[in-house]
This record gives structure tokens, sequence and C-alpha cells, in this order.
């Protein structure tokens, strides 16, 4: 078993100022942490793996191929494979999970 409070992860991404860490994988799946702030530049970009971001705290809008979406704490977005999108508009410090199945990286 594995476990870790995401608030935790965030504030050590917020010390080091990094913007994501993977915080669990397996060959069937990964999870990274993700944290955002007023300011931050995500690039258009795309997986090869299904991905579901649950919003833990915070808002901005997600640009899923020129479409924008708002998202804030609660939300959860699934995005199938191949998906252009980015995450822009960053009101306040963001916090997202991402899992990603199979594991990230699997179809680079």
């Amino acid at each position: 078993m594995n476990t870790f409070a995401i608030r935790d992860v965030a504030d050590e991404l917020a010390e080091t100022g990094g913007e994501s860490t993977e915080s669990l994988r397996t060959d069937n799946v990964s999870l990274e942490v993700m944290r955002f702030e007023p300011g931050d530049e995500d690039t258009m970009h795309a997986h090869g793996e299904d991905e579901i971001y649950v919003v833990e705290s915070g808002t901005a809008e997600l640009n899923v191929e020129g479409d924008v979406t708002p998202v804030s704490a609660g939300d959860i977005v699934h995005l199938e494979p191949g998906t252009e999108h980015r995450f822009q508009a960053f009101e306040n410090e963001l916090v997202m999970t991402v899992v990603y199945a199979p594991a990230t990286g699997t179809y680079e």
C-alpha cells in the first residue's frame, strides 16, 4: 500500500518551484500531483494514455483543442489518448492529481 497527502506534495512543489511530481507508478497506472500559480504556463500537449484529472483546489481554465472550460475544486476531467490540451488562466494556486492509464510514457 502507498499513501501520501496531496497537500504535503503540493507544498513540497511550492518550496522547490516544481509544477508536478510522479507520486505513484505501476505498470498499469501512474499518478502525478500538479501545482500551478497565476502566471504559470502549461503548453498545449497530448499524452498517449487516458488521463483523469481531479482538481483538489483552485480555479483555472482547461483548453481542450480550442474548447475552453472552467475548472475548480471538486471537478473531474477525463481526456482520451491523443487529446491536445493545456491548463490556463490560473486565478490562484491550482492543485490537481492526474491518473494516467496505463502509466505515463507507455506509448511515447
